[in-house]
C-alpha cells in the first residue's frame, strides 16, 4: 500500500503576488492579509459527484383501491 500525502498548494499574496507557505497568515514581503480558509476538498467533489450522478426513475404509482361492493336492489315482483 502506498501513502500519498494530501495536496498542498502554496498561497499567492493578492497585493505582491509573491508565492507563500500555506501556514503563513500574513505575506512576508509586503505584509498584506493571505486567503486563509480551509477549503474542504472532499466535500467540493461530494457535492459535483451528486450534481453530476443521474436520477433515478421514481417508484411506479399504486394502483387504485377497488371500489366497495353496492347494495343489492329491491326484489322485482314477479310476472305471470
Amino acid at each position: 500500500m502506498c501513502f500519498r500525502p494530501a495536496e498542498i498548494q502554496m498561497k499567492k499574496c493578492p497585493s505582491c503576488g509573491k508565492a507563500c507557505k500555506p501556514v503563513d497568515k500574513v505575506c512576508s514581503d509586503c505584509g498584506a492579509e493571505l486567503d486563509n480558509t480551509i477549503k474542504d476538498f472532499d466535500a467540493d467533489q461530494a457535492k459535483l459527484d451528486a450534481a453530476a450522478a443521474p436520477k433515478a426513475p421514481g417508484a411506479p404509482q399504486a394502483p387504485g383501491a377497488p371500489k366497495p361492493p353496492s347494495a343489492p336492489g329491491a326484489p322485482k315482483p314477479p310476472t305471470a
